[in-house]
């Protein structure tokens, strides 16, 4: 049993004790009392967090999601992922990094999808097919001293671009240190799920924070909310706005034009 899945042990030993008292068989001993158990105790963090203002709901809705991701008897994982999702390949041997889906296409049904790979601390996008791709390892949850606890790499992700966002616009005031602390700490877990390294992530993400700054200061999700949204009802809807510039951001420096296939 792993250090973690122990304590998760201990954590249910003193639930159980709690609430219970002296049992003849416990949790460790009961599979139906293991998941009656488990149920009580995520029923009570979901009462427990939104008592006190915490965000486990939005947590235990990403979780249920990954697991659709990963698929089940009747769904095949490779046909089921969708923008944004965390992936890694899956021959890792040849390739070891992780990142998110930016951009799918369907061949047919039943039929692989192109797709390309957005890893946190590469320029260029990563081309490969579904196929070639399995859910991720999930980020382990990392607590920040300004920023609350971070549950995901997407999570990760959106928060570096924040706090380098606000340094970028505030260069004359020194940053706090706790900020510095979190973005180091961030940029060393997100480096380390991805298979790139602290100094590339922000290297990355900075130029990421300094053109994705838009009039009306939207997260990076509503970013990438907007981003997904369908081509067809989007279309419609820019027709009836004024013409938009079609400039797009410049090219980050060493962005390959041609980049790799998989």
């Amino acid at each position: 049993m792993t250090e973690r899945m122990e304590a998760v042990a201990l954590a249910l030993d003193a639930y159980e004790q709690h609430l219970l008292g002296d049992l003849a068989h416990g949790h460790r001993n009961d599979r139906a009392e293991a998941e009656g158990l488990m149920h009580a105790l995520v029923v009570d963090l979901i009462t427990y967090g939104e008592s006190n203002h915490l965000d486990v709901v939005d947590l235990l809705d990403a979780l249920v999601q990954a697991r659709i991701d990963r698929g089940g008897a009747l769904i095949n994982p490779r046909y089921s992922f969708r923008l944004n999702t965390e992936v890694q390949f899956r021959d890792q041997d040849a390739d070891d990094h992780r990142g998110f889906i930016t951009e799918l296409k369907s061949s047919g049904s039943g039929q692989d999808a192109e797709c390309v790979l957005r890893v946190p601390g590469l320029i260029d996008p990563q081309h490969t097919t579904t196929s070639q791709l399995r859910p991720a390892t999930r980020l382990a949850p990392v607590p920040t001293r300004t920023r609350g606890t971070v549950f995901s790499a997407l999570e990760a992700e959106d928060t570096i671009i924040e706090i380098l966002g606000k340094l970028t616009s505030k260069r004359d005031i020194p940053p706090a240190p706790e900020v510095v602390a979190d973005l180091e700490e961030l940029s060393t877990a997100l480096a380390t799920w991805s298979g790139t390294t602290p100094q590339r992530v922000q290297h990355y993400l900075r130029y990421q924070a300094k053109v994705s700054l838009p009039p009306d200061d939207r997260s990076p999700a509503a970013r990438r909310a907007a981003a997904a949204f369908p081509n067809s009802i989007a279309a419609s809807l820019a027709a009836e706005q004024p013409t938009a510039s079609t400039t797009r951001p410049p090219d980050p420096p060493g962005t390959n034009p041609h980049p790799r296939l998989k």
